[in-house]
């Protein structure tokens, strides 16, 4: 019976001593971005802006791109509308420009 009793108080001990760890560092910095997170995965790290993804959905239609390379394509053509006439006809030019030279 003291071997029991031994043990559950060293279980108790531990459990406090594990739990405040655990919870700093499972919680994540909290982050006001506008994102709906039901909409976009876990903490809203699954979106997309909606330029980046109309740029997406337009280098799937002229190109078979990596999900890596798309992204970098999408996000570049976002950011540079004066790229737009490249980014409307050629993806690899895109990508050459940010240094991608597999295409």
């Amino acid at each position: 019976m003291k071997k029991l009793l031994f043990t559950v108080l060293i279980v108790a001990n531990g459990a406090t001593f594990v739990s405040p760890a655990m919870s700093q560092t499972s919680q994540q910095p909290s982050q006001n971005n506008g994102i709906d997170p039901d909409q976009c995965g876990a903490g809203g790290m699954g979106c997309t802006p909606d330029d980046v993804q109309k740029w997406m959905d337009k280098g799937n239609e002229l190109a078979d791109l990596s999900s890596a390379d798309l992204s970098q394509y999408a996000y570049a053509c976002a950011k540079h509308p004066d790229w737009k006439d490249d980014c409307e006809t050629d993806p690899g030019k895109i990508l050459r420009q940010l240094g991608i030279t597999d295409y």
